[in-house]
């Protein structure tokens, strides 16, 4: 199973209403539609632009869940109200070749209770490589890749190596 480390960053333009946040804002994260749950602490500083650099981990199910789910909630006496909450694509973490340990820092549009813009939310994201399976198969070497399709052999494979030219991802 893998692991997804979040790091919620920062908030901006946050509003309850009409009104900017003042204080007491928090952000809670969630794989897909389960339980499992995670809170930064309240951001008692920052206002309607409010700082957590807390760092969050979550177990991803393998295929399970389609996205991520990030939700800003305000503390106040009447209760912990939504502030806004956004859903982050699984596909834009593990999409593409992105290499494991790899950093990403990604944005998202916050939406409140009723569809309404309500400020961005700022992240980073790393896919943190699963715990090695320790057992005396692991010391046997492995053959990874797809089986090429020959009419005549069906025993090679085709191995896809991602190299970077510029930035950009490309495959040989």
């Amino acid at each position: 199973m893998q692991s997804v480390e979040v790091t919620i960053m920062s908030g901006e333009n946050l509003r309850v209403g009409k009104k900017p946040v003042k204080k007491n804002a928090f952000v809670s994260l969630r794989a897909g539609s389960s339980d499992q749950c995670c809170e930064t602490k309240m951001s008692v500083e920052g206002g309607s632009n409010p700082t957590w650099s807390e760092k969050l981990v979550l177990d991803l199910p393998a295929l399970h869940a389609g996205f991520l789910t990030l939700e800003v909630h305000c503390k106040a006496a009447s209760g912990n109200k939504l502030v806004g909450g956004a859903r982050v694509p699984v596909a834009d973490i593990f999409g593409g070749f992105v290499p494991v340990n790899h950093l990403q820092f990604l944005s998202y549009r916050l939406w409140d209770a009723t569809s309404e813009r309500n400020g961005i939310i700022n992240i980073s994201v790393r896919v943190k490589s699963p715990e090695p399976y320790r057992s005396s198969q692991a010391l046997q070497p492995k053959t990874f890749g797809i089986p090429a399709k020959e009419e005549k052999r069906l025993d090679s494979v085709v191995t896809g190596v991602p190299a970077v030219w510029f930035g950009r991802h490309c495959t040989y």
